[in-house]
């Protein structure tokens, strides 16, 4: 290993932690912190409103005025301050795993843990994203969310209306939606998460299998829902932008009987939106109510549903990296804006899903949680897209392809555990005990065809496609050819949060059945495959009385991969993963540092066939990689996120491509957000934010086709008030026209232009 290297870097930060204690609130020195038994608080579940000291704003819609945050209302400004109104203003704690984040600092997490935990005692990497910093960002989907996150390649793919791509720690990240997985490998079988439908978005950086089982070894993205609120409270926003971007959306909860034992949440939008590419449009009508049952102060019982329908189409056109990334014969460029597909194409997503979230205290020690999800989903494609390596000698034509497929997916997913609190003489226990089980079945109809007339790529006639179709009889607008793959996984798992005085432990494992049945057309009989693993989890920190804690831990993931493939199903995707770094919450301020590094290891790697539709898998891969992470509010006024990932992720299969940096994974990437409340009287309601990203430089997986590294620049100003809110937010303001990444096969996929959204929110 090579981490010694990076332990250099780390130390460095660590002897700068002691000049920022004097940014901490509290002077005074804090005492141990309490058992795990007692430190680590249940989700609310009682009906009475909580008796806040001083409401903050909700984490949607945050009132300006409000900027005395994690303080007592006794030590706030002396100026009057406005009554935050708003959803997010209830009684949600944000010291609750699934309430706001206030502030861009989260106090607590459940997605390393399964449990309501302290974000500064999970010995693993995690980054929060709340719905304040989505809502001040103006972020438009999970990629935008993502943007300011350490060892996060948001924009892995470029800007795509079909699917959200990331990267973690150079490994293809898997989405969960409160708890359970959402996203199965191929970009059909899944939609787009909308983050204004989210309470916060969170980033477990490293192996999540032992809680998930379907969890790769780069780390995971968990986002988790907007729920139903006992104060009442409620918003609508007007929203206008770039490439006539028009959008109307609202969220609403409160309670529905008197003794609050009932409450409701109801959000919803209404999306008209062009692209920035000619002929694609971005269309959305999307809900999602949900109702909370709270019988007694012991027993929570809330439903989430959600129901979307997108009318959208393929935003990434797959140019040639002749046009794009280098200029063609005749020096021209291919312009960001240009359609290379027919005016017909589109990708159409309906979708819809119902969650059941259950919590039962059986006792002061013991609990039971269950969730479980059923989703369905049915995606309708028709894609034109060139074959960049057939330039004709002025390369100005080109050959081009057309794809139609009809995908029908269906998935069940469930999650059952017990959770107790007991001690072993001076050891405290959190002892998570459960099982869950998946069920997974997707079928693609699907067909493809050929242009027989050459495309001119720099002046586009369209309506001219001659096509030859290869199945179907001719036919390209028939679905046929049908593939058919079917998944079951059942896993067992047991994890052991420790505590002794300052030192905290935890250890699990968890034992998963996997059973996969695939076929294809070509194939006279269906493919049966039986995968199980059995992975493990370790982890050790030591909390100073500083708010400074060091960590070590170590993990393994196990992924079944359900990636369509030539040759049957796919053998699953294993890893390791070391890691040691340290978390600094320094009593009393609003404020965390966190940093890392880590040593990882991940065979069985998926990577895209010579067809494009299609996957292999190749050998090893070697990850190392440091990362560093300031989130929180630093002053009365200013609020940041900032963080730098370096990420050396290279191919260690003993082929040819043996050394070379993984393709699309840069080396080095940073950013920094930040958002200026102003409280001068003159400008009371007022506030400005701008961020930076940097994006390096990255290669193919030959290492021979090289994407140059990018600076782009956002910004946002806001106007707050009691009862309204007015916002305009701009992302890539100089407009840079670049590549996110470009690969082998011939093709790159274009960053997202300059694009300025303004709206107006009525709160009560």
């Amino acid at each position: 290993m090579r981490l010694c290297a990076y332990a250099c870097a780390a130390a460095c930060a660590v002897a700068a932690i002691t000049a920022l204690d004097s940014v901490a609130v509290a002077q005074e020195a804090p005492a141990p912190s309490e058992p795990i038994a007692e430190a680590t608080p249940l989700p609310a579940v009682v009906v009475e409103t909580q008796q806040a000291a001083k409401p903050k704003t909700k984490a949607k819609k945050k009132s300006k005025s409000a900027t005395a945050a994690a303080q007592p209302a006794q030590s706030a400004p002396q100026q009057q301050q406005q009554q935050p109104t708003g959803p997010g203003n209830s009684n949600a704690s944000d010291k609750s795993a699934y309430g706001p984040v206030r502030d861009y600092a989260a106090k607590n997490t459940a997605t390393g843990t399964k449990t309501d935990t302290p974000l500064k005692e999970v010995p693993q990497s995690i980054s929060v994203v709340g719905a304040e910093q989505i809502r001040d960002m103006g972020a438009k989907s999970q990629q935008e969310v993502l943007r300011y996150v350490p060892g996060v390649i948001a924009d892995a793919y470029g800007n795509d209306g079909r699917t959200d791509s990331s990267f973690i720690r150079g490994t293809e990240a898997a989405e969960f939606l409160d708890g359970m997985k959402r996203t199965f490998d191929y970009y059909t079988y899944n939609y787009r998460i909308d983050p204004y439908f989210m309470e916060r978005v969170e980033v477990l950086r490293g192996p999540a299998s032992v809680l998930y089982g379907q969890a790769p070894v780069g780390g995971i993205v968990n986002s988790v829902s907007k729920r139903p609120q006992t104060e009442q409270g409620g918003e609508i926003t007007v929203e206008y932008g770039t490439f006539d971007f028009k959008q109307v959306k609202f969220d609403l909860t409160g309670p529905i009987t008197s003794d609050g034992k009932w409450s409701y949440r109801f959000v919803g939008e209404a999306r008209d939106a062009g692209t920035q590419v000619d002929y694609v449009d971005d269309d959305r009508y999307a809900i999602a109510p949900a109702i909370t049952y709270r019988p007694d102060s012991n027993t929570t019982i809330t439903v989430l549903g959600h129901f979307r329908r997108d009318r959208a189409g393929t935003v990434s056109q797959f140019y040639p990296n002749v046009g794009t990334l280098y200029p063609n014969v005749s020096g021209y460029r291919i312009s960001q804006d240009r359609f290379v597909g027919e005016p017909d194409d589109y990708y159409n997503t309906d979708a819809s899903s119902g969650t059941a979230l259950v919590e039962h205290k059986i006792a002061p020690w013991l609990k039971l949680q269950h969730s479980s999800r059923y989703s369905d989903i049915s995606n309708y494609y028709l894609g034109t897209y060139p074959d960049g390596t057939s330039y004709d000698a002025d390369q100005v034509t080109m050959t081009r392809y057309r794809w139609h497929s009809i995908t029908d997916t269906r998935v069940y997913s469930q999650d059952t555990n017990l959770e107790a609190k007991f001690a072993t003489g001076m050891l405290q226990h959190k002892v998570l005990g459960g099982v869950d089980y998946s069920n997974f079945k997707a079928t693609q109809a699907s067909n493809s065809a050929v242009d027989l007339n050459p495309f001119n790529v720099y002046a586009p006639q369209y309506g001219q496609a001659q096509w030859l179709a290869f199945d179907c009889g001719g036919d390209i607008y028939v679905a046929c050819s049908p593939v058919t793959t079917a998944a079951k996984q059942t896993g067992l798992y047991a994890q052991d949060q420790m505590r002794y005085g300052n030192w905290i432990g935890i250890v699990g494992v968890r034992k998963d059945w996997l059973d996969i049945d695939w076929n294809d057309y070509t194939i006279p009989q269906v493919v049966s495959q039986k995968d199980d693993a059995v992975s493990y989890r370790a982890g050790l920190m030591y909390e100073f009385a500083s708010g400074f804690t060091p960590y070590v831990s170590y993990g393994e993931s196990f992924v079944p991969t359900l990636a369509p493939s030539l040759n049957g199903p796919l053998k699953p995707q294993i890893g390791r993963m070391y890691e040691a770094g340290f978390k600094y919450q320094p009593t009393g301020a609003n404020f965390a540092i966190n940093s890392a590094i880590y040593d990882i290891e991940q065979s069985n790697r998926v990577v895209p066939d010579q067809d494009p539709n299609y996957n292999v898998q190749i050998g090893p891969v070697a990850i190392k990689g440091f990362e560093f992470e300031l989130t929180g509010k630093l002053t009365q006024n200013l609020k940041v996120v900032g963080g730098y990932a370096y990420t050396k992720a290279q191919y260690a299969d003993g082929s040819e491509l043996d050394g070379n940096q993984i393709e699309s994974i840069p080396l080095h990437t940073a950013s920094l957000w930040g958002v200026w409340e102003f409280d001068q009287p003159y400008l009371k309601g007022w506030s400005a934010g701008a961020g930076i990203r940097y994006i390096g430089v990255s290669w193919d997986e030959t290492n021979t086709i090289r994407t140059p590294a990018v600076t782009l620049f956002d910004a946002m100003v806001a106007y707050d008030t009691e009862h309204w809110r007015w916002q305009i937010t701009g992302s890539n303001l100089e407009d840079k026209e670049y590549e996110s990444t470009c690969i082998a096969r011939g093709d790159c996929f274009l960053g997202q232009a300059r694009t300025i959204i303004t709206g107006l929110t009525y709160k009560y």
